[in-house]
């Protein structure tokens, strides 16, 4: 058991190295840097959000697998018999998964906290004589500090209880808890063993959902504010306070990102669309039935998260309690809980799994992700708005559909997509609970995968990874809301 554990933790550590030392420099050229692909490159942070990880798994079997395209190329250019690139399945193939799977959600968040920082007191450093990089670990890491270990914690729960990859790329006798648990429920069903697990990874993750909470709170506390000054950004290796190679170093390293990046993260993405046979799961009748569950169960899911997620927001924002550490830390109680072990306890009470207990569960386990979205819309209102709201309402209610409910729109419509995404994605309820009769398009992509028909998996993730963009890009953009005349 103590070997799961330490395996668990080193697979979760190194993938968030792995995305630190992606997402962190990246933060740095998007936000302080301006080159063509900017934007694009900003835009990945909405991957990690719209896309499963079976998508990203099926891409990296795509293409690195041993019957992948990189391994194809390397045997029929050098002639050799067996495939050369064997790292996917191995550690070495899980943490660079999951580390650039998740790079995209920290160089978001840094880059938007990196654009906010002063720049006076660089400047001042600068004027005295001290060099770049001395600047940079004195005043901009120390500032950014919180910002990064609040983009990292997350990112460290989310591979701490990976599964899915896990389970396809783990080498055979190493399992980390998450895989462990669902083993010992479903295969060897040693009840103990499994509630011993349960009981362990739930208190490890509850004391990092802790500490994400203390870090959280401090970094808003003891913020030094934002720059009301205009801060330029400089063109790719033109800033004038730096040494020839400085930017030499700059432009190097700004290169091997852009290539590490399209190699393991773009092309197993084009290698699944290229892999894909669509001919063959449009001719199935369970792949319809699986799309249509898939969009009614991620459209109920949505809502209830978003309803729950706005009346908690506002009766916060109507009492004036933004300050309760109680109230606070709540919502983040979900991200401490596993999807396997919340699954087995529920199919435990209610013995056979049905399609309301998945909605459930998936509400009680995502409306977090509406929640922090909401809350950022509420925080953005003034205070004289509110006040106006709670003296000129009728009632509490009529507060909330006149005023906070129209201030809150536009997030709103972000958090539903957001949610309607990763219940879309999410194979992992729907394994555990095996409903009968019942699939979802991600539970139907991984029993294809499972079967060996990657041809017809990588079509069909494809497909579910085209209904969660589109259903993101709506949402993100609200286009289907009438505009005024």
């Amino acid at each position: 058991m103590v070997e799961i554990v330490i395996y668990t933790l080193k697979i979760a550590v190194l993938s968030t190295l792995i995305a630190a030392l992606i997402g962190i420099p990246l933060a740095f050229f998007t936000a302080r840097r301006t080159f063509h692909g900017r934007r694009f490159i900003l835009s990945l942070s909405a991957i990690p959000l719209c896309i499963p990880p079976l998508i990203i798994a099926l891409g990296y079997v795509s293409f690195f697998g041993m019957n992948g395209t990189v391994n194809n190329l390397a045997k029929s250019l050098f002639h050799l018999q067996d495939s050369p690139f064997k790292f996917l399945y191995s550690l070495r193939g899980i943490v660079i998964a999951q580390g650039f799977y998740n790079f995209p959600l920290i160089t978001g968040v840094l880059s938007a906290a990196w654009k906010q920082l002063p720049r006076e007191e660089e400047n001042a450093a600068r004027l005295l004589g001290t060099s770049e990089p001395r600047i940079f670990i004195t005043i901009t890491l120390k500032q950014l500090s919180g910002a990064i270990a609040a983009a990292c914690i997350p990112v460290f729960l989310f591979c701490f209880f990976s599964f899915m990859i896990v389970l396809l790329f783990s080498p055979v006798g190493k399992s980390t808890i998450e895989v462990e648990i669902y083993h010992s429920i479903r295969t060897t069903l040693d009840i103990k063993n499994g509630a011993i697990l349960a009981i362990l990874e739930t208190l490890l993750s509850l004391s990092f959902v802790a500490i994400y909470s203390f870090i959280c709170r401090k970094s808003q506390t003891n913020s030094n504010g934002i720059s009301f000054s205009k801060n330029p950004a400089y063109k790719l290796c033109r800033f004038p306070y730096q040494t020839k190679g400085q930017k030499l170093l700059e432009g190097t390293t700004f290169t091997i990102l852009l290539l590490a990046v399209s190699l393991f993260l773009l092309c197993p993405g084009l290698a699944i669309l290229l892999n894909s046979q669509f001919s063959r799961i449009f001719k199935d009748k369970i792949f319809f039935q699986a799309l249509k569950n898939t969009i009614w169960i991620g459209l109920s899911t949505s809502s209830g998260c978003c309803f729950i997620s706005f009346i908690y927001s506002a009766l916060v924002k109507m009492n004036k309690k933004e300050g309760s550490i109680f109230l606070q830390t709540l919502p983040l109680i979900p991200m401490a809980i596993s999807s396997v072990v919340l699954a087995w306890c529920m199919s435990m009470i209610f013995h056979h799994g049905n399609p309301a207990l998945l909605i459930f569960m998936e509400i009680f386990l995502y409306w977090p992700i509406a929640y922090r979205q909401i809350q950022n819309g509420m925080n953005r209102l003034s205070p004289d708005i509110c006040n106006a709201a709670r003296l000129l309402s009728k009632n509490k209610l009529d507060a909330i559909l006149r005023v906070y409910l129209p201030s809150c729109k536009k997030v709103i419509f972000t958090a539903f997509g957001l949610c309607f995404a990763v219940s879309a994605g999410d194979s992992t309820l729907p394994l555990v609970l095996s409903i009968p009769r019942f699939n979802t398009l991600a539970y139907y992509t991984y029993k294809l995968a499972g079967a060996y028909r990657f041809k017809q998996a990588c079509a069909s993730g494809s497909v579910l990874t085209v209904l969660c963009c589109i259903i993101f890009a709506l949402c993100r953009t609200n286009r289907w809301q009438k505009k005024p005349s």
